[in-house]
């Protein structure tokens, strides 16, 4: 077993339809004939190491009698076991231009057909959220489908809600770090609770289109979503230092966080019995095995049994699963300044009502370093080794430039001879640098004292409910520990003002002005470091407010600026928060490939530029003297943008027939066709590039942009440098 994965096959669906019409359908895709270099570049997607993959490899060597993998040269490993289909583009024939297929009749085809390639038939298996959004499906080798089928499915049948079944059984494709080991009988299941209140927010429904209301709305928190408490006997090994572990089990997601539980019986006198009364399930026969707690929330297996949570269907789950839990991710440190610094974006930038003097300041310390790297030799390496520090296993890597690979020959040749500073090679090299960080800097990427801290609601409630001292029954509790307001970081002190958000953060009412509230006995349950933050969600639409956000690791941006936290607080209460008021229905009528088709079909990246469009024209006209309320309509447009960008992340999971988001969108631009911001010049997100004006507005991101577009340090500098030759 590779952990690191194997090398699959990543085909366009146009190719192979293409290649059926030459070859035949019964020959299908043919691949060239010598593994060559031409060969191997088909190669270029990874099935990563899964608990699918694990099971895989067992039913492939079993079936075919032979290797799961092949090798290159180079050790690299390769299967044909599945293969990764794109439908990027449409079918065109050359020679009759009426033949053609578009992506859904493609997508139609071979979900209804498969393909043959090398002699072996592929026909549709699985696909995650992140590669339906993208457009992708995995096909697997027809003879493994059954036994895949079968494990993976735990008995289940698919659903009318075609949209959750698939999201749901592609659980165990997740990728994974590693697996812990969590017996079953370990497991103690509670009930979810809601906690359920009335608040003046923008209410946006589906009536004959978007409508959006400023009123008072019942909003429903389910404050333990996609979370459990793991004791702090699992962190250990290579978890020893975390403090949450991302899980994954067939039908099975939830975010453990590190807590005293076994302490917590023992000091609370709590025994199995007790539990027992409470209603809660488990499988343990004394309470000291007792290791994690969950919710039905994050067992979605109970979503497709009748009856629900009850001990028998548990019972039912657990006999078709192991006690080999997946670890999809764990809490880290910002890879800025040892974990000391986060960056923004030019989304939370442009939220705020900075003036141009304030943006000023804000960039003050990021322009300081700038010049520091440009005239401090040693603090290059600085800036590379500590400062902005390289993980191999960081998805989102901003460093795509080649700069932080050209750095480590930079530093072998800075290390040889102190003079190499005055070589053509580095200060090229340090003028690329330089822009390259300007470029950040353009595009909204500040940084800022603080952390993205790890979302866990409501832990001391959970801990209470174990010993009877909340009811997790009721709907109209009161927080115990956490009141409005109020988080939990250790990153933070006692009392601190903070601003919170989230992505994607779309508009002033996203922001999440909070005070750090550090005291009570209870947090001596919980380990929880530095970039875990403890949120309430009991009487607080803290859940809307961070557009549409649950416990199962999400994260939100927390800074404890000075600047930053006077401009937010100052306009806390001149934007309501956006609140989707949409049903979600169960898709009845969709085909696989029509759920596909229309997931693929992804308008996130539309939506938040348009929204900050909005955001900058709404800012421009407060600046030249608008009152707040005569915005309010522009900004309940932008409320809209903010529920269709949770409608769209959530589609792969949940059907919303009755919006089309698209015409939506395009309802919402017509009415605002005004040039687009400058700054839009420089971000590279969906379709942005196609704005063909751009005109200045008085706005947070605008003053951001200007700024650094007029840093030139070649002013009143020789033209001329005499450079040491290499």
């Amino acid at each position: 077993m590779s952990i690191k994965g194997y090398r699959i096959l990543s085909l366009e669906a146009n190719t192979i339809y293409e290649q059926e019409q030459s070859n035949g359908v019964d020959i299908g895709y043919k691949m060239p004939e010598k593994k060559n270099y031409a060969y191997f570049c088909l190669f270029n997607n990874v099935l990563d190491y899964s608990l699918d993959l694990i099971e895989l490899e067992k039913c492939y060597e079993k079936k075919y009698r032979k290797k799961f993998y092949f090798e290159d040269k180079y050790k690299n490993k390769y299967t044909l076991a599945v293969i990764n289909l794109k439908f990027t583009y449409n079918y065109k024939n050359e020679n009759d231009k009426k033949e053609t297929k578009n992506l859904k009749e493609l997508r139609e085809h071979f979900y209804e057909q498969g393909f043959n390639l090398g002699g072996v038939r592929y026909v549709r298996y699985k696909r995650s959220s992140g590669s339906s959004r993208q457009g992708k499906c995995l096909f697997i080798s027809e003879k493994l489908l059954k036994h895949m089928s079968e494990w993976g499915e735990c008995g289940l049948k698919p659903t009318e809600d075609l949209a959750s079944w698939e999201a749901y059984k592609s659980l165990s494709l997740s990728s994974l770090k590693d697996v812990i080991k969590i017996p079953l009988n370990g497991i103690l299941f509670i009930s979810d609770c809601k906690s359920e209140f009335l608040e003046e927010v923008v209410c946006v429904e589906e009536k004959d289109g978007l409508q959006a209301t400023a009123k008072e709305t019942l909003i429903t928190n389910d404050i333990w979503d996609g979370e459990s408490l793991l004791d702090e006997s699992l962190f250990k090994g290579d978890y020893a230092t975390k403090h949450m572990l991302l899980l994954r089990n067939k039908f099975f997601k939830s975010c453990g966080f590190k807590t005293g539980l076994q302490k917590w019986f023992r000091d609370k006198g709590i025994s199995l019995e007790d539990l027992k009364k409470r209603g809660f399930i488990t499988l343990a026969t004394d309470i000291n095995q007792i290791v994690m707690v969950t919710t039905p929330n994050s067992m979605k297996f109970l979503k497709f049994m009748q009856g629900g949570f009850t001990e028998n269907n548990v019972r039912k789950w657990a006999d078709k699963v192991d006690c080999m839990f997946g670890v999809v991710k764990y809490d880290k440190y910002t890879k800025f300044f040892d974990g000391k610094m986060v960056q923004s974006s030019y989304q939370f930038i442009n939220t705020l009502g900075l003036t141009e003097a304030q943006a000023e300041e804000l960039l003050k310390p990021s322009k300081d370093y700038l010049t520091t790297i440009r005239n401090d030799y040693d603090f290059m390496r600085y800036h590379f080794s500590d400062a902005y520090k390289r993980e191999e296993s960081d998805e989102t890597e901003e460093l795509s430039d080649g700069l932080a690979e050209r750095s480590d020959v930079i530093f072998t040749l800075m290390g040889i001879n102190y003079d190499f500073k005055d070589t053509k090679l580095y200060y090229n090299f340090r003028n690329d640098v330089v822009e390259s960080q300007k470029d950040r800097l353009k595009q909204g990427h500040i940084l800022l004292p603080g952390t993205n801290a790890t979302l866990f609601g409501n832990g001391p409630e959970m801990l209470l409910a174990l010993s009877g001292e909340f009811d997790l029954h009721s709907k109209i509790n009161e927080p115990t520990i956490l009141t409005k307001g109020e988080i939990a970081c250790k990153k933070f002190g006692h009392g601190e003002k903070l601003v919170c958000a989230r992505s994607p953060h779309i508009t002033m009412g996203n922001l999440y002005g909070v005070t750090n509230n550090l005291s009570g006995d209870i947090w001596n349950y919980f380990d929880l470091g530095e970039n875990i933050v403890c949120v309430n969600a009991i009487g607080e639409n803290i859940q809307q407010r961070l557009n549409g956000c649950d416990y199962d690791s999400d994260a939100m941006l927390i800074t404890n600026d000075k600047l930053i936290v006077e401009t937010a607080f100052k306009q806390k209460d001149l934007f309501k928060v956006p609140v989707c008021g949409i049903k979600s229905w169960k898709s009845k009528k969709k085909t696989l490939a029509e759920l596909d088709h229309s997931t693929s079909e992804n308008k996130i990246g539309n939506i938040v530029n348009l929204s900050q469009k909005l955001n900058s024209i709404l800012w421009d006209k407060l600046n030249s003297g608008e009152y707040p309320e005569n915005v309010q309509n522009i900004y309940k447009d932008v409320c809209k943008l903010a529920v269709l960008s949770g409608i769209e992340i959530d589609k792969a999971k949940r059907a919303y027939d009755s919006v089309r988001v698209s015409k939506e969108i395009d309802i919402i631009a017509k009415k605002y066709k005004a040039a687009a911001p400058e700054f839009f010049q420089e971000i590279v997100v969906s379709d942005s590039k196609r704005e063909k004006k751009h005109t200045f507005y008085d706005a947070p991101m605008e003053y951001v942009y200007k700024s650094v577009k007029g840093i030139d340090y070649r002013t009143g500098k020789d033209k001329q440098k005499t450079y040491i030759a290499i």
